[in-house]
C-alpha cells in the first residue's frame, strides 16, 4: 500500500507529540544551556527551538477530529474554574453566528437529545464505536432529529425533553447545528466523556483548534501563614517573586495564568500543565488531561478565589514548599503546546514591582482574595477608622490604623496579632469613601484553626441575626489562623450581606439563617460575575429566612412583587429541521426572578398548545412562525416565575 504523509495537525501538545509520532524529539542544541545563560536568553533560546509542526505518515497521527471543517478559536478550555466545578470541554467561538454545521466524530449512534434554557441548552449525547460520549451543547438545532423532539413536546406538551432516539450516525456526516441556546453567546461546547464519571481533555481524543498565543503570567502570591507578598506579572518576568518572609523556609505560592487563543484577548482560558523545578529537581506537577464529575469540588483548592475572578486568570495554588534561597524554573503550557516558561528567585522587593487589583464591585474594606478575607487597611490612608472590638463590644484596639501598615491585611493576620478580636468597627465620611454616603458598619469575625472540620456561628450585624453552619471543611495545609466574616453593604438600590472567604474548601453545606426585623422578605443571593441577585428556590418563610448551599454567597432579603412582563415581538431567522425558518422572538423582561425552566411558560393560541423555546440569552422566547396563528390573531403567553409570580399575556401575531 502506498504510504501517504501529511502536516500532522496540533490534536494535543507538543508534550505528547512523541508519544502520537512513535519517536523521540531531538534534544535541544547545546547553545541553549541554561547554566551559562541567564532566563531571558535560555527561555528565547529555547521558544526559537520548539517544535510547531512535524511531519508524519498519516496512519501513525491518530485520530484528527474538526467539528466544523473549518478553522475555529478556543474561547474557553478545559478545567477553567466555574466556582464550584471545573468547565468540563472546550468551547468554539462561531464569530457570533448560529448555525455552524457540526460533523460527526467518528461512526456512533445519538445516544440522548435534552432541551433546556439553562446550563447546557440543547445538548446531543453522541455515543461513538470508541466507547467515547461526545457531548455538544449550546446546539441551534438538531437537525433532522428536531421532528422527534417536537413530537415529545406536542405528546407532552412540555418546552423541556428528553429523549433518546439512538439514531445511528456515520464520521464525518452532518449531526447537529451549533447556536447559543442555554448560557452564552453562539459557540459550541464540545466534551469527550470517557464514562459517567470521567472527562477527557478533547485534544487527546485528537479534536483539533487554533490556539496562537502561549500562557500568560499576571501575578505571583507567596505566603508563609498569614504573612503574603504580591509580584505582577512584569516583575516576576524579569525573574523576582517578593517574599513576605526573610530567609525562612515554608513558603507557598499561587500564580495568576490565562492562557488566550487570539488577538483581541476577549476569552482568558485555563492551561493544561504547571511544572516547578528546584535547580534540576521538580518539586511540582499539575496536568489536567482528564476531570472527575465526583471531584468537581477540588477547584476549590487548586485554583483559588478571588473577589476579582470576573478578571482575566485563575490563581493556581502551587502545592509544594518553597525554599526561600533556591533558584526555580516554572512551565505552564496550554492545550495547543504553546509553552511560557520563567526562571526566578525570591526577594524582599521587586522591581517594577506594582499594585495588583485584588478587588473588583467591592464597597465594603473586607473581600475575599486567593480564598482568605482580606482587610484593606489601605482605607486608613482616607481617613477610615477601624476599632478592634472584643466580647461584649469590647474595646481590644482603639484604632487598628496605629497597629498595622495601611496596606491589604489578611484578616487571619489580625486576629492572630489580636486573638481576642471578635468584631471590627469602621467608619468613615461620605467624603472618605467617594459614594456620598458615610460608612459606620461592623465586621464579625470567626476565627477558627486548620483541623477544625465544622463551624456553628451566631453573630448579629446590627439588629441582623446571622448564624452559619458549614460542615466537611477539610484540614488545611499549613497552620495559619483561619477566619470567617460577614458585614453589611448598604448600597442605593438594597442593603445584603457579604460573606467571606468566598472560595471556602468545604465538601458539605452551608446553612444560613438570616433574622431581618426590618425586612423579612425572601433570600437572594448575589451572583459574582453576573452581579444579577438569584432568588433561594428552597428556603423557609416567616421571620427567620434559611436556606442552604454549597458554597458561600452574598445574601440580601429582597421584597419583589412584579413578575416578567413582555417586550415588543418581533421576526428574525433561527435554526429549525437545520434549516433557516423564519420565528417569532419575544423579549422576557424581569428584575429579579426570571423563569426556572421552559415549562414555566406555557403558549396557547385558543386551546391548542404551542411549543416554546426560551433563550436565557437575551432573555427571548421564540416561537416557529409554521405554528403560530395568522397575521393580526392572538396567542396567550402564561409564565410562572421563580419567585412563584404566575401572569398571562395575550400577544398579537405581527406582519412580517
Amino acid at each position: 500500500m502506498k504510504k501517504i504523509t501529511t502536516k500532522l495537525t496540533r490534536v494535543a501538545s507538543k508534550a505528547l507529540l512523541p508519544c502520537l509520532l512513535g519517536f523521540a524529539l531531538p534534544a535541544m542544541a547545546e547553545e541553549c544551556n541554561e547554566k551559562t545563560m541567564d532566563a531571558f536568553a535560555y527561555e528565547d533560546c529555547m521558544a526559537a527551538k520548539a517544535p510547531v509542526q512535524a511531519e508524519a505518515p498519516a496512519e501513525e497521527a491518530g485520530p484528527v477530529y474538526n467539528p466544523f471543517n473549518r478553522d475555529a478559536y478556543l474561547t474557553s478550555s478545559f478545567g477553567e474554574n466555574r466556582g464550584t466545578r471545573y468547565h468540563a470541554g472546550f468551547d468554539y467561538s462561531t464569530n457570533m453566528e448560529e448555525g455552524w454545521v457540526v460533523y460527526a466524530p467518528e461512526n456512533g449512534k445519538v445516544e440522548e437529545l435534552r432541551v433546556s434554557p439553562f446550563g447546557y441548552g440543547k445538548l446531543m449525547l453522541f455515543k461513538g464505536e470508541s466507547g467515547k460520549t461526545w457531548a455538544f451543547a449550546h446546539q441551534s438545532s438538531f437537525g433532522r432529529l428536531d421532528d422527534l423532539v417536537e413530537a415529545k413536546q406536542y405528546a407532552s406538551k412540555k418546552n423541556d425533553v428528553t429523549l433518546k432516539p439512538g439514531t445511528k450516525f456515520n464520521k464525518g456526516d452532518t449531526l447537529t447545528f451549533a447556536g447559543s441556546s442555554g448560557i452564552g453567546n453562539p459557540h459550541l461546547h464540545l466534551e469527550v466523556r470517557l464514562d459517567n464519571d470521567r472527562i477527557l481533555n478533547p485534544a487527546l481524543a485528537g479534536v483539533t483548534f487554533k490556539d496562537t498565543i502561549a500562557p500568560q503570567v499576571y501575578g505571583v502570591a507567596v505566603w508563609q501563614g498569614n504573612e503574603i507578598g504580591i509580584t505582577n506579572g512584569e516583575a516576576f518576568s524579569k525573574g523576582c517573586a517578593v517574599t513576605p518572609v526573610k530567609n525562612e523556609f515554608g513558603l507557598y505560592m499561587a500564580i495568576k495564568i490565562a492562557d488566550y487563543s487570539r488577538e483581541p484577548k476577549d476569552n482568558p482560558m485555563s492551561i493544561r500543565r504547571i511544572e516547578v523545578w528546584r535547580y534540576d529537581e521538580k518539586i511540582y506537577s499539575k496536568i489536567q488531561d482528564t476531570l472527575s464529575y465526583k471531584k468537581m469540588l477540588n477547584v476549590r483548592d487548586e485554583l483559588l478565589w478571588a473577589e476579582e475572578a470576573d478578571t482575566a486568570g485563575d490563581w493556581h495554588f502551587i502545592n509544594a514548599k518553597f525554599a526561600p534561597l533556591s533558584t526555580y524554573r516554572i512551565e505552564i503550557e496550554d492545550y495547543a503546546g504553546n509553552v511560557t516558561t520563567r526562571k526566578f528567585n525570591f526577594h524582599p522587593k521587586c522591581k517594577g514591582n506594582a499594585h495588583i487589583a485584588q478587588f473588583k464591585n467591592q464597597t465594603s474594606p473586607v473581600y475575599t482574595f486567593l480564598s482568605r478575607p482580606m482587610l484593606d487597611l489601605f482605607l486608613c490612608r482616607s481617613n477610615y477608622k477601624f476599632t478592634g472590638l472584643g466580647a461584649n463590644d469590647s474595646v481590644v484596639s482603639e484604632d487598628l490604623c496605629k497597629v498595622f501598615p495601611h496596606k491589604p491585611t489578611l484578616l487571619g493576620k489580625v486576629v492572630e496579632t489580636l486573638p481576642n478580636l471578635k468584631a471590627i468597627h469602621y467608619t468613615a465620611s461620605a467624603s472618605a469613601t467617594g459614594n456620598g454616603k458615610a460608612a459606620d458598619e461592623t465586621i464579625a469575625l470567626f476565627p477558627y484553626g486548620r483541623y477544625q472540620k465544622s463551624i456553628n456561628w451566631n453573630t448579629k450585624i446590627g439588629d441582623i441575626a446571622v448564624s452559619q453552619k458549614i460542615s466537611g471543611i477539610p484540614v488545611a495545609i499549613d497552620t495559619a489562623m483561619r477566619v470567617l466574616a460577614v458585614t453589611r453593604t448598604r448600597t442605593d438600590s438594597l442593603d445584603f450581606l457579604e460573606f467571606h472567604p468566598k472560595g471556602l474548601q468545604f465538601f458539605g453545606n452551608w446553612n444560613v439563617c438570616i433574622e431581618n426585623p426590618s425586612n423579612p422578605a425572601p433570600l437572594y443571593w448575589l451572583g459574582e460575575t453576573s452581579r444579577d441577585w438569584f432568588i433561594f428556590s428552597k428556603q423557609t418563610g416567616g421571620k427567620k429566612r434559611c436556606a442552604s448551599t454549597n458554597e458561600l454567597r452574598d445574601i440580601a432579603n429582597i421584597q419583589n412583587d412584579e413578575p416578567p412582563t413582555l417586550g415588543f415581538p418581533y421576526w428574525a431567522d433561527a435554526m429549525v429541521d437545520g434549516l433557516s425558518q423564519p420565528v417569532l422572538k419575544i423579549p422576557l423582561q424581569f428584575k429579579y426572578d426570571g423563569v426556572a425552566d421552559g415549562n414555566s411558560i406555557t403558549v396557547k393560541a385558543g386551546k391548542k398548545w404551542i411549543a416554546a423555546e426560551y433563550d436565557s440569552e437575551p432573555r427571548e422566547i421564540i416561537l416557529i412562525a409554521d405554528k403560530l396563528p395568522e397575521t393580526g390573531e392572538s396567542i396567550t403567553i402564561q409564565i410562572v416565575d421563580e419567585a412563584k409570580h404566575k401572569v398571562s399575556y395575550d400577544v398579537t401575531i405581527p406582519g412580517m
